[in-house]
């Protein structure tokens, strides 16, 4: 299908699902290029809210995408509804660049985080029409290929890929991808040119692994060993411009690395120990990298990732070097693997301005003798003491995380140790809010933990049991999904032969099983008892001079496995560093620049912004319009107001929500300044905007205004044409709006008639356009959708051929209707 045929396609039925701009690219920072030598998609394989705030995605896109004849586009599972649109109209899935079909992809590479991903993979390549099994793929098929942190052990899902690749792949996708492009120029088959591409150090053939089996053991003897690639922080990408999401994703901030790898080795941590070693970027790399990115994508917060940020040992020197920029911006900074301890608490309260939230204690384990096994470097006495300053000092409220069913689990008893803690927390902070989530821990390959026994669901089950029937009742328990974990744990360990139960699962309709509201265990039940009926001894303890598939991917850091796992900690004895950074926070440079953006409170000018919304961009919620203007203005250097308090917030207002669906040429943001610019500083100003802006988003025009009244509360009517494909149907809703006396409204399910000389001003049609006149902000107001279904007498969703354009609105000037320009 061509991609010209899928957009015509689309235009029509986006409009049924939740969350359309999932599936329109379209976003600021976006690649496209039309006629590339090697075209590949690259996927984090979940809904794309979750899939765009990964940050190996930004960082293989880059990657790629700086090969002057490759282009690099993304594709991403989709929910429910949007799977079966494509199904039931035939649609390929596509890239949100290009709109091309998978299926004439060069090559398809996903990024697995975690096992339960791969399912979604499946759904990918069915709905992109390419055969799931590896063996059934002929020379018209792109070159599947794997990675991420699931390839430690990649056999469960090798039925499924031609290669993986081993590692980080910043340097490698990239070698993949040229290999492809000499392959092309000299003709070679599919076949040859996966074979070039398997001579890559840390690429891994599928086909060349199948082994003969002993119960869970294998013979892995003859078969080659993969070395794992790590790069240097000098060779790591340096990520400029970001693609910026149209809609709210589970991270809306701009992301920099502080290091790769972590030197705690807890003995249960599978990123700690398969991202080793430990690295660091520098701090002024990183300070540059915050400030491009806040430049290039006009986000107000950025978050900085590591596995431990206290670790990082340049955090105070690189706080002094941004604080004050961020701020003068203001720009929030979250660091959310920063462990709470006497030395980052003053670094906390500071980066958290007046605001004191919450403070997050990854604790893990109760037991102590459960931390010293797991060498976790926390004692009791410690948390106890830094919760008590916390309190104290003005926290309202703190977070614990524990993991249940660790090594050892059965000679204590993990839910009394719990409850226990919980009880000395909870009196050291009467009225303050604790919440507590519980998570099963499961075993991964490459830890000082891979050969240890899986708890089963029953024994989770009952200590979460216990410990909501015996906490304190001011505190909220969550926890984990058993089954998911527990399912995560069978995967994670598994080998090929539980390719066919993903199958299986995924054929019966298993997807999206990271979702609570998705994951459906009974048919990963059903599939275990039919495709791999001795599957409970996955969850048995391993021999530690057994044979498994993945010791065939080798770490480099095997050495460093085998040592903790004789290793115990000797917690009586452990202190944390009484100061572990070489410099002190410079608060002062703090408050200066704090002091300074109160000036920007004040409000000098208001600018009335009129902006263009059309295309695929009718698909972007109000709320989310809303954002991608605030961005543009950012990068734009607009100098916007903000308000004082709790949450500062630009001083910005907008007119009343348009639905989704619509295109518009008459969004009003009315914008307070804190400065005056000139006429000659503004038209600068939209110039810019509009380079700061997706395409389908345009700022028309502006003008300063000094009405106080909000854009919404004068607008007491909106101008819409209606265009009809269909002369019919144009008829009937012709005949409502002239012979109605009523019509009937809807709200959260309940039904009301209103007077239709109450919902309509007026309207007159030419040809196939209705231009009508809506009431705004009266309860008998209504959505020109809904309004023209109703007359129609049809859902909105069963509207086809009429599309709807806002011309304006209009304000009410002594009873007659004034336009709002």
């Amino acid at each position: 299908m061509e991609r010209t045929t899928i957009k015509e396609k689309l235009e029509t039925l986006l409009h049924l699902v939740q969350k359309p701009a999932r599936y329109i690219g379209c976003e600021f920072n976006i690649i496209v290029k039309e006629s590339p030598l090697v075209r590949v998609a690259i996927s984090y394989p979940d809904l794309y809210e979750v899939a765009m705030a990964n940050n190996g995605i930004r960082i293989l896109y880059e990657a790629v995408n700086r090969i002057e004849d490759a282009a690099c586009e993304r594709v991403f599972a989709v929910a429910p509804d949007f799977e079966a649109i494509l199904r039931e109209h035939q649609i390929p899935l596509y890239s949100l660049e290009s709109f091309t079909p998978i299926y004439n992809m060069d090559m398809i590479g996903f990024n697995l985080a975690h096992e339960l991903l791969i399912t979604n993979v499946l759904q990918i390549l069915d709905l992109g029409k390419i055969p799931l099994l590896r063996k059934d793929r002929d020379e018209g098929h792109p070159i599947i290929v794997g990675g991420g942190e699931f390839a430690s052990n990649p056999f469960p899902a090798a039925l499924f890929f031609d290669l993986f690749f081993i590692g980080e792949g910043e340097e490698g996708l990239p070698e993949i991808v040229n290999t492809i492009a000499r392959a092309k120029g000299r003709g070679l088959s599919r076949s040859d040119t996966i074979r070039e591409i398997g001579k890559i150090d840390s690429v891994l053939i599928c086909e060349d692994y199948d082994f003969a089996y002993n119960g869970i053991e294998a013979d892995i003897s003859s078969k080659k060993v993969v070395r794992k690639r790590t790069i240097s922080c000098e060779k790591a990408l340096f990520i400029e411009k970001p693609i910026v999401p149209l809609f709210r994703i589970s991270q809306e901030r701009a992301v920099v690395e502080l290091s790769r790898g972590c030197f705690n080795l807890c003995k249960f941590c599978h990123a700690g120990y398969y991202n080793l070693p430990y690295r660091i970027f520098s701090p002024e790399r990183i300070a540059r990298e915050i400030f491009a990115q806040i430049d290039n994508t006009g986000y107000d917060e950025v978050t900085l990732t590591a596995l431990s940020s206290s670790d990082y040992k340049y955090l105070v020197t690189l706080l002094n070097i941004v604080l004050p920029g961020l701020t003068a911006r203001g720009v929030s900074l979250s660091l959310p693997s920063l462990k709470v301890d006497k030395n980052t608490l003053h670094i906390i309260e500071t980066i958290s301005g007046v605001r004191k939230s919450s403070l997050t204690f990854a604790v893990e384990s109760a037991s102590e003798q459960l931390r010293t096994i797991s060498n976790k470097k926390v004692r009791t006495e410690d948390l106890l003491e830094i919760v008590d300053f916390a309190f104290k000092h003005g926290w309202k409220t703190i977070k614990l995380y524990f993991m249940i069913g660790l090594p050892g689990c059965e000679d204590v008893d993990e839910a009394e140790t719990i409850i226990e803690l919980l009880h000395k927390l909870s009196r050291l902070g009467k009225r303050k809010e604790i919440n507590v989530t519980v998570s099963p821990f499961v075993p991964k390959p490459h830890t000082p933990f891979q050969f240890e026994k899986q708890m089963d669901m029953e024994y989770f089950y009952n200590v979460i049991k216990k410990i909501k029937s015996n906490a304190p009742k001011h505190v909220t328990i969550k926890n984990h999904d058993i089954r998911s974990s527990f399912l995560e744990g069978l995967i994670a360990r598994a080998d090929e032969r539980f390719g066919h139960v993903i199958l299986n699962a995924y054929l019966k309709g298993a997807r999206l099983d990271s979702w609570h509201e998705y994951f459906n265990f009974d048919l990963w039940k059903e599939s275990l008892e039919e495709k791999f009926p001795k599957w409970r001894d996955l969850l048995l303890s391993r021999k530690k001079e057994g044979t498994y598939p993945w010791q065939l991917i080798e770490t480099g850091n095997e050495k460093a496995v085998d040592v903790m796992m004789e290793r115990i900690l000797d917690l009586a004895s452990y202190k944390h560093p009484e100061y572990r950074y070489s410099e002190f926070l410079n608060e002062e440079n703090y408050k200066e620049a704090m002091k300074n953006f109160e000036e920007e409170y004040i409000t000098a000018d208001v600018i009335r912004f009129i902006f263009s919304k059309i295309g695929y961009g009718r698909f972007i919620p109000h709320i989310d319009f809303t954002e991608n203007v605030k961005r543009a203005l950012r990068m734009a250097n607009v100098p916007m107001s903000y308000s004082q308090g709790f949450n500062k917030r630009e001083k910005l207002s907008t007119g009343f929500p348009l639905p989704l669906g619509i295109e518009s040429l008459s969004e009003i943001v009315d914008v307070e300044l804190f400065k005056t610019l000139s006429d000659e500083q503004l038209q600068e100003i939209l110039i810019k905007v509009n380079k700061s802006l997706p395409d389908v988003i345009r700022l028309v025009k502006f003008r300063r205004v000094s009405e106080k009244q909000t854009v919404m509360a004068a607008t007491a009517a909106v101008k819409y044409n209606v265009f009809f494909k269909e002369e019919e149907l144009l008829e009937k809703v012709m005949d409502g709006l002239k012979n109605r006396e009523k019509i009937e409204k809807r709200s959260k399910d309940v039904a009301k008639e209103y007077p239709l000389c109450e919902v309509v001003h007026s309207f007159s049609v030419e040809d196939n356009l209705l231009s009508i006149v809506l009431f705004m902000g009266k309860e008998s107001s209504m959505r020109i959708d809904e309004l023209i279904a109703g007359l129609a007498s049809q859902s909105i969703t069963d509207l086809q051929g009429v599309s709807f354009l806002k011309i304006c609105q209009y304000r009410n000037s002594n009873g007659t209707l004034e336009l709002i320009e």
